[in-house]
């Protein structure tokens, strides 16, 4: 009869624990996911910053396709296709900001590693293109770059 109410007692303080841990876990969850998207709308913002002044020296990269280029990329991006990364230098100043992103989170970080690997310090994953919120520069048929206003590609 002992061993009845102490088994009662285990399952009891095991479903404890388990909703504890449920609860945690949800929680570390929904704070990575804020770190996230605050990490997101920093790297947006400083991107903006970077966009409309000329004082700073730096590389936007577009690592994907020329066609997904063309079809839409941020301002002041250049394109150079992931599998041409390896022979771009930019530029011999080692220390300029580099920011480069692509078509996946992969992909841009691969690229930033290819970069980063050549020597160059400063260099950032933005990540996928689609992350950006701010204007696409498309190009149109006749090769004459359009600005506007999209939030993603």
């Amino acid at each position: 009869m002992l061993e009845c109410p102490m088994i009662q007692w285990i399952q009891y303080v095991i479903i404890i624990i388990a909703v504890g841990a449920l609860a945690f876990a949800a929680s570390v969850y929904r704070i990575r996911r804020n770190r996230e998207k605050q990490k997101n709308l920093s790297l947006n913002s400083t991107l903006q910053v970077l966009i409309n002044q000329d004082q700073y020296e730096y590389f936007l990269i577009d690592v994907r396709s020329e066609a997904e280029y063309k079809k839409g990329h941020i301002p002041t991006a250049i394109n150079v296709p992931y599998g041409h990364l390896g022979s771009f230098l930019p530029t011999d100043n080692l220390f300029t900001n580099m920011v480069v992103y692509g078509r996946s989170p992969l992909q841009s970080s691969r690229a930033a590693a290819i970069l980063s690997d050549s020597g160059y310090f400063n260099v950032t994953s933005f990540g996928p293109v689609f992350k950006w919120r701010g204007p696409v520069t498309r190009e149109s048929k006749d090769n004459k770059p359009s600005t506007k206003e999209k939030k993603i590609l």
